[in-house]
């Protein structure tokens, strides 16, 4: 009945829209517009294909019929591709202003030097349970240097390689034992379509690979609500 009720209204308004001054020719202009879009978008292009000039010849021609206020509506005609790679292109414009370098800072030295690299490489060797926060504070007041964590985790990365223990099983032996009984969490952002930050936590069982739970949670994640998200994601398990 809804449905019958609509489509009565809209003939009632096009008919009144015909019976105006002016009113056939706005009705076929604006239809030879829309099938000149369709037209258009239906070409086997995989970006947005480009105007011809006999494209923006129809369309200028059939602006000249059509009200201005129904003009507004019907000249602008967006695929969900383009929606989508709008959306893309403005989260990739947030996290650029939020995460990225705000100074220029002028241009240093190659890298470090190999007495710096020696010292921290046997640094670690010497202390393994050092983490990369403690290991750039011992060297900064050693050798009155200015250190960071970051400096100290990309020299062990390269320069650093741990000798394997013996004296027990490995992680992989122990995760292949325990494999059904291990869960595995993925904690990532996404964005709305208002590109508002939302995280989402997943619980995967690692034997049978199948989704425990998942939970969400708009805004900056901290301690509590990380282990809100974790309740509400085994709540049903």
């Amino acid at each position: 009945m809804r449905d019958i009720v609509i489509l009565f209204v809209h003939v009632i308004v096009m008919l009144s829209r015909l019976c105006g001054h002016g009113g056939i020719r706005s009705v076929v202009a604006e239809s030879v517009l829309l099938k000149q879009q369709l037209l258009i978008l239906n070409r086997s292009r995989r970006r947005a294909p480009n105007l011809r000039a006999s494209d923006r010849f129809v369309a200028g021609l059939c602006s000249l019929f059509i009200n201005p206020s129904r003009l507004r509506c019907s000249a602008i005609v967006l695929k969900t591709s383009t929606l989508l790679n709008l959306h893309k292109t403005l989260k990739n414009r947030k996290y650029r202003l939020l995460f990225s370098c705000k100074l220029r800072r002028k241009s240093g030295p190659k890298g470090p030097s190999q007495e710096l690299i020696d010292a921290t490489v046997e640094t670690k060797r010497r202390n393994p349970s050092w983490g990369c926060p403690r290991t750039a504070q011992q060297l900064a007041l050693a050798f009155g240097v200015s250190l960071d964590k970051d400096f100290v985790r990309r020299v062990l990365a390269r320069h650093f390689r741990s000798n394997p223990d013996s004296c027990g099983p490995s992680w992989l032996t122990l995760f292949g034992h325990m494999k059904d009984s291990l869960w595995s969490l993925d904690l990532f952002r996404c964005e709305s379509l208002t590109l508002r930050t939302h995280w989402i936590l997943v619980v995967i069982d690692q034997y049978s690979r199948r989704i425990i739970g998942f939970s969400a949670h708009a805004g900056t994640v901290d301690g509590l609500a990380l282990c809100r998200m974790s309740r509400r994601a085994v709540a049903g398990y």
